[in-house]
């Protein structure tokens, strides 16, 4: 009821302003529904240099090689079901650009490829060798910028190669799956610890999608009732239909790593249990020491705060250099809300910026 509210006082302010007659507000409705409908390939906007491929993933490289001793930024994209370009969506829409503009040096993006028939079954020690060798190409050691599915990746390598990794900032993110994940990742009945054979097939990727819309339903509506609001704003118009093309170009998972994911994570919840296995080694996110850096959204249906939180419970880092921040958004919105970009992310950015100089 809110942002109807909002749209239609927004709306009305803005038609106001522009003195439309009934013919405008017409053809603005004909604009709302065809701008509603519109789709477009989903790519990376900002321009960049592909630094390296694997079968599964390319290193994507956004701003030019750092000077010696000032530590790169890799942002890890989640790899859940849709493509890494949700980080570079629009020039306003863009956490890359938002590193870069915090004064990052040397940000880089890993950019999940679609399934092959070579790479279908890949499971996670295939992604975190990508992950270590992405480190290795930019010297060894990275800030880490993670979101929503990447998160715990990012933290539970953090936690085995803890000296590879110089930051580390997650957004959105589960790390404790027990308080009430929802079922995002269609997961079927058994019992902890034991997983049926047809208990963690791969859904369909018509069936992802329509559960994180459903999921984030108030959030989808509002960002409707802002393209009506701001219809004549093509900035904002063409925000609208970048992040709808992106949802509805959803991307293939290998099964190997989802059904490690689903049961590892979704099932028995061993992160914060210290019992997973991630490259040969046994997970104690009690060896991440690191600068730490937590956001989570309050209108967030799939992430909460306390699943995010509990990773500064379960490490090492000193408590002075762990930072939380609330955002009041919801789960796209901690990425595709120029506004977060703006007044949440830019500013711890800017933090890291800050512990990645010599």
């Amino acid at each position: 009821m809110t942002s109807t509210v909002a749209g239609w006082n927004g709306y009305l302010r803005s038609a106001a302003r522009r003195g439309v007659t009934p013919l405008d507000v017409a053809l603005d409705c004909t604009e709302f529904l065809q701008a509603a409908t519109r789709r477009a390939p989903t790519r990376f906007v900002h321009p960049n240099t592909v630094r390296r491929v694997w079968p599964l993933a390319r290193l994507r490289e956004f701003s030019p090689t750092v000077p010696d001793g000032t530590v790169p930024t890799l942002v890890l994209p989640p790899l859940s079901g849709h493509a890494s370009t949700l980080f570079d969506l629009t020039v306003d829409l863009s956490l890359v650009r938002t590193a870069c503009d915090a004064g990052l040096r040397g940000v880089h993006c890993l950019e999940w490829l679609p399934p092959s028939s070579a790479t279908s079954a890949a499971g996670i020690d295939d992604v975190v060798a990508v992950l270590t060798e992405a480190i290795e190409e930019l010297g060894g050691i990275a800030n880490l910028v993670a979101y929503s599915q990447s998160g715990w990746l990012a933290a539970g390598y953090a936690a085995v190669h803890p000296r590879r990794v110089n930051t580390l900032t997650i957004a959105a993110a589960p790390i404790d799956f027990g308080p009430g994940i929802p079922d995002l990742t269609p997961v079927r009945s058994g019992r902890p610890g034991v997983a049926p054979a047809g208990a963690t097939t791969v859904p369909p990727a018509a069936t992802r999608t329509a559960a994180l819309r459903l999921a984030e339903w108030p959030e989808e509506w509002a960002r409707l009732m802002d393209l009506w609001a701001h219809i004549r704003d093509p900035v904002r118009v063409a925000a609208y239909v970048a992040v709808q093309s992106w949802l509805d170009a959803p991307q293939g998972i290998p099964s190997g790593f989802y059904r490690w994911a689903a049961v590892h994570l979704f099932l028995r919840n061993e992160l914060v249990r210290s019992e997973l296995e991630i490259d040969g080694s046994t997970v104690d996110l009690g060896a991440v020491t690191c600068p730490l850096f937590l956001l989570a959204g309050t209108r967030d249906p799939i992430v909460s705060a306390r699943q995010l939180w509990a990773l500064a419970d379960h490490v090492s880092t000193p408590r002075n250099l762990i930072t939380r921040r609330v955002v009041a958004t919801g789960h796209l919105g901690m990425v595709v809300d120029p506004e977060v970009l703006r007044r949440h992310w830019l500013p711890v950015l800017r933090d890291v910026a800050d512990l990645s100089e010599p």
